[in-house]
């Protein structure tokens, strides 16, 4: 591709265009990332359940952990991007 065709998305009429598409696809992704973690963490919260009921003390510390690590990953999200999410 020679420069000119490159400049056409960075600069004119389509630079703002093809931000917003970048926007708009990051933002896509972020929340299929959320949507599986989400899914992954009440997966862990049944297996905690499970494992209580079953007085497994070895399965009820590993879910647990796991839980403990998807909360640290959730507020650690919501603390880079809390900026973002105010707007």
């Amino acid at each position: 591709m020679n420069n000119r065709a490159k400049d056409a998305f960075t600069v004119g009429p389509f630079a703002s265009s093809s931000l917003n598409l970048d926007f708009f696809a990051e933002n896509l992704y972020f929340s299929y990332l959320l949507s599986e973690s989400v899914e992954k963490h009440v997966a862990l919260e049944k297996e905690h359940e499970l494992a209580i009921a079953a007085e497994d003390t070895a399965a009820i510390t590993k879910a647990k952990y796991e839980i403990d690590l998807y909360n640290g990953i959730f507020n650690l999200t919501l603390a880079y991007n809390f900026d973002e999410l105010e707007s």
